[in-house]
């Protein structure tokens, strides 16, 4: 690009004062060209994301580049699609860019060149302006309206992070700002200013029914902005350990010693408080090292820290190596050196479908949730070839047949070699009760069930697919015995016969079309011919083509069966077994009767009543 080709970005906080127009009135005006609103789509269930469409705000923090910066938990950390609508009503498409690994913030992307007829303006961050008692205005899409300005005082600056709820997003290891105002949905994103134009926090949550809204601080955004800005990765570091910031008079009942406050007083004058150990996740390197839970935070290599800001400038600067943390415990200082790692590479970056299911590595959320490992394949949607589970109370799949698997890498490796029809079983447990293990027993099939995995491209913000090839492992097909129950009640007659062709038959719905949305219908079959496997069932039971059938016979052996003829318009259809895989038996096919039954002629309902047993009904032919 030529000099004479550089845009010249105007900047809201060298808007020059008019005279005659109120300040605030000016730098609202001036910020208009900033601020979009965003339609966006979750297409599907990932983390603590659940699939939606919702509206939010975001706002330019670089023209030139077009970045836009709104809230973690719209840009999501699964697959996005979306679109910013501009103060003129001009719409980008807006791919996500970037999304921290736990703070709620992250970066959308479009292409300047498509807006045509309005001057894109750039706001500016100014987290060091953020101070108790300055008045700032949220600009931003609440409610559904486009723009819409609310007036506030800050507060807090030193909240700790706010409580969403179970199962859901909750950010760590940082201060949130605090203020009344009440804001409502499609707010989330939107750049708190103050009267210089400049954004000091970020829109994140807040409380309708106490008019209390929680912001987000600037100065990992503006760190991770400047980084992208200079094309270089945005590290973060972690040693899976949350912490929690505490006054000073709860620091005392947890052992710190007067001496040591008053120094850390002297250091900190400004502080009111010290951070604390909260939560350690088990096999974590904070663990691993021998922190404790309510151990409070002196030194790390040496430096006085009490601040989150300092806290995670120390870890992302000391990735792959050891950091020396001195903590008060009960009274008594104890050192530890604890590793530190990528917090980026615990963050799941790929997801693995299969038959409508959505699987990927338990995520650094969710594990803090209830304190757990960082390890295991998490499911976020059960799907309909697994539709017992029920997948809102976050299920983590612990092993599939007799393999573990602590990953999606070995989840797939095990999942690609089952072969069609074989039963398996899937042993999992809740995120809330790893204690309780639930087995859930399935039949696959590769027809309907292809696995996919998508892998999050950092360069584009899309997520490339990767077509997983089956490859089941060979089986023999050993034929099984198997003994129908007779019926001995004379009073059957001829028609006890019959009890020896009749199977159960069960068939199941991988997809919903034609109306029909049910997964599954079971009823019974009979077999007319017993040398081909052939059973005439119900079209109540057989209600679509596209399915999986399976035959149930004498209530011990079941084996797939395949759908060969489906009468357009009469009750029934034929399907076939393959009789390879019964051994001796006393299955005979039904004869079936070339009389045409009449009014009032004798007849014997044969079948099996609740608890599977024989029974036959005399009855008459009444239409």
């Amino acid at each position: 690009m030529h000099i004479d080709d550089v845009v010249t970005v105007p900047v809201i906080g060298k808007v020059t004062a008019i005279q005659d127009v109120p300040k605030w009135q000016e730098t609202t005006e001036a910020s208009f060209g900033g601020i979009v609103a965003i339609r966006f789509t979750q297409p599907i269930a990932f983390d603590t994301d659940s699939p939606l469409c919702s509206l939010a705000t975001g706002f330019i923090v670089d023209a030139q580049r077009g970045i836009i910066l709104t809230n973690r938990h719209v840009v999501g950390t699964g697959p996005f699609v979306g679109e910013a609508v501009m103060h003129d009503h001009e719409v980008v498409e807006v791919q996500a860019l970037y999304r921290d690994p736990i703070h709620d913030f992250g970066f959308l992307k479009f292409d300047p060149s498509h807006i045509k007829y309005m001057k894109l303006v750039e706001i500016p961050l100014a987290p060091e302006q953020a101070r108790v008692g300055i008045d700032v205005r949220i600009i931003g899409n609440d409610a559904g309206e486009k723009l819409s300005i609310l007036a506030g005082s800050i507060s807090r600056i030193d909240r700790n992070v706010p409580e969403y709820g179970h199962m859901t997003y909750n950010d760590l290891n940082t201060f949130y700002l605090q203020s009344a105002a009440a804001l409502s949905g499609g707010s989330s994103g939107s750049p708190v200013i103050d009267i210089e134009g400049r954004a000091v926090a970020l829109q994140a949550g807040g409380r309708s029914h106490e008019a209390t809204n929680f912001f987000f601080p600037l100065d990992r955004v503006q760190r991770a902005l400047k980084l992208i800005q200079d094309g270089k990765p945005v590290l973060r570091g972690s040693i899976q350990t949350r912490f929690k910031y505490v006054p000073f008079e709860v620091a005392q009942k947890l052992g710190l010693p007067e001496e040591t406050e008053a120094m850390v007083r002297q250091v900190r004058p400004h502080g009111i408080g010290m951070l604390m150990v909260a939560t350690l996740l088990p096999g974590g390197p904070g663990s691993l090292a021998g922190l404790e839970e309510s151990d409070v935070l002196l030194r790390i290599n040496g430096d006085i820290v009490t601040h989150f800001v300092s806290l995670e400038d120390i870890l992302d600067s000391h990735i792959g190596r050891t950091i020396d943390v001195t903590v008060v415990r009960g009274g008594e200082t104890v050192e530890v050196s604890v590793a530190v790692q990528d917090m980026c590479k615990l963050t799941p970056s790929r997801l693995v479908t299969f038959g409508g299911c959505v699987v990927h590595d338990l995520s650094y959320q969710l594990a803090y949730t209830c304190a757990l490992p960082l390890r295991g394949v998490f499911m976020t949607t059960s799907g309909d070839c697994l539709p017992d589970m029920d997948d809102s109370q976050g299920i983590i799949i612990d092993r599939i047949n007799e393999h573990a698997v602590s990953n999606i890498d070995e989840f797939v490796e095990v999942l690609r070699k089952i072969p069609d029809h074989e039963p398996t079983t899937i042993v999992s447990y809740t995120i809330t009760d790893i204690h309780t293990k639930e087995s859930t027993m399935v039949s696959l099939t590769h027809q309907w069930n292809q696995i996919n995995m998508y892998t999050h491209n950092n360069s584009t913000g899309l997520w490339d697919r990767t077509k997983i090839k089956w490859s089941p492992r060979p089986t023999d097909i050993k034929p099984v015995n198997v003994r129908l129950p007779e019926l001995t009640d004379p009073r059957a007659g001829k028609a006890a016969k019959l009890m020896q062709s009749i199977v159960s038959v069960f068939c199941g719905f991988p997809l919903s079309i034609e109306g029909i949305n049910k997964p599954r219908a079971a009823d019974y079959g009979v077999v007319v011919d017993a040398a081909r496997g052939l059973v005439v069932v119900s079209r109540r039971t057989v209600l679509l083509s596209l399915c999986d059938i399976y035959i149930t016979i004498a209530n011990s052996l079941c084996i797939p069966a395949t759908l060969r003829f489906m009468h357009p318009e009469h009750n029934f259809a034929i399907i076939q077994y393959d009789t390879k895989r019964i051994g001796d038996s006393n299955i005979c096919a039904a004869t079936l009767s070339t009389k045409r039954p009449q009014q009032g002629d004798p007849a014997y309902m044969v079948t099996f009543n609740r608890t599977s047993n024989t029974m036959c009904v005399n009855t008459v032919v009444s239409d």
